[in-house]
């Protein structure tokens, strides 16, 4: 009994190398029809993806940017819109201007839907008052009162007797019509 192996013998090494140029050519053949197509596309979907994350970094930045400048324009404009969205109220008007006047009165000429955001009323005052200083106290005082209120010209002060003076002016009060 003999035990040396004689395997490697029998092989045919015509078979063997052409069936391992088979292999190989069947191997480069499905590495050029499916592999190379895909690497050439991951390239451009990879450029792309660079691209679109250039452009997305760049509106983030300028989201930032409007939504800190929203934010500081709310806090430097915290008054007027508070004043915007406050409701306009006939008596609580006359109250206020009773502090600068001695008789007040008030009268609705229009109201009208301005640029569909807000409301504009249209008022005629007519009051009296001992001296023209309070007159102007009062317009400087429309800058600090809970509405957007807007005095028009034409002014009318006529003076009566020597103690008291007449005055006839129009406001306009802007009210945003969100709170409705």
């Amino acid at each position: 009994m003999n035990n040396i192996d004689r395997s490697l013998e029998k092989i045919d090494l015509m078979k063997l190398l052409i069936f391992l140029m088979a292999f190989i050519i069947i191997t480069f053949g499905l590495i050029f029809t499916l592999v190379i197509p895909s690497v050439k596309e991951h390239r451009l979907l990879k450029a792309e993806h660079k691209r679109v994350l250039v452009h997305k970094t760049r509106v983030e930045n300028l989201y930032l940017e409007r939504e800190s400048e929203l934010s500081k324009l709310k806090s430097d404009n915290a008054y007027s819109i508070k004043a915007f969205k406050h409701t306009f109220l006939q008596e609580e008007f006359l109250n206020y201007a009773r502090t600068f006047f001695s008789d007040v009165h008030l009268s609705e000429i229009s109201q009208s839907g301005f640029q569909k955001e807000f409301t504009e009323y249209e008022l005629n005052v007519t009051s009296s008052l001992k001296t023209p200083t309070n007159f102007y106290t009062f317009l400087e005082g429309l800058n600090r009162y809970s509405n957007i209120i807007q005095a028009d010209f034409p002014i009318h002060l006529e003076s009566n007797t020597k103690e008291n003076i007449t005055s006839t002016f129009k406001i306009k009060v802007y009210d945003l019509n969100a709170t409705r």
